[in-house]
């Protein structure tokens, strides 16, 4: 691919950070670029297994400690967890833009990644930190407390929020990241893990990647 059709259509300032990366060579730049696209692809399934079964596993567990699968609105005019509610608001009207019915399984796949995070923040996880932990039944009991899993979701939703933004991500922690992912979903369920590691590109993507970087 021609860099001027690249740089054209996908603009200058996008892709100038290749460009400077390259020492201003565009072959290697263009190819540095088709390298992030492979990685962003690569870590799809990574992000969509641990998305999931981590607002799956709170669901469930937060549904067993409420009494309620709606149990959200257990939260309604608690200003503890008005920030929380503001994201069940939010999910409910596009749900009722889209005229779906506002189910609790609706309401919980609408709920964005960072709303999951969200729930580990210190000013309301000392009301819901036996469910949420709960969730973790894998991870070690050393660990299993809300600021290490905190730090590790923060990081996460990062990777995700470039990821599914098309930001750059050769300039991150890619493989350090992708490791810690990988724990969070073991600790979630190890069989879970087993199974995604059969058809996780990364590795294979990352490491053709290390190796361009270095030709």
């Amino acid at each position: 691919m021609p860099w001027t059709i690249l740089e054209a259509h996908l603009s200058s300032p996008r892709m100038g950070r290749y460009l400077d990366d390259c020492k201003g060579d565009k072959v290697r730049a263009v190819e540095a670029y088709t390298h992030n696209l492979l990685i962003s692809e690569a870590l799809m399934p990574l992000l969509h297994v641990l998305e999931i079964s981590l607002r799956n596993g709170i669901h469930q567990r937060m549904t067993a400690h409420h009494g309620r699968d709606d149990w959200y609105e257990a939260w309604r005019g608690d200003h503890n967890f008005s920030e929380q509610f503001s994201y069940v608001i939010a999910a409910k009207s596009k749900l009722a833009g889209r005229q779906e019915a506002c189910t609790p399984d609706k309401v919980v796949a609408e709920l964005s990644f960072g709303f999951w995070v969200s729930l580990f923040n210190r000013k309301v996880i000392t009301e819901t930190s036996k469910p949420l932990l709960l969730a973790f039944s894998r991870c070690p009991k050393g660990q299993r407390r809300p600021d290490p899993i905190r730090a590790k979701l923060n990081k996460i939703r990062n990777l995700r929020n470039r990821c599914f933004h098309h930001e750059p991500m050769l300039w991150m922690p890619l493989h350090g990241l992708h490791t810690e992912a990988q724990e969070v979903i073991k600790w979630i369920s190890p069989d879970l893990q087993c199974w995604l590691a059969t058809h996780d590109r990364f590795p294979a993507v990352f490491t053709a990647w290390s190796a361009w970087r270095v030709s």
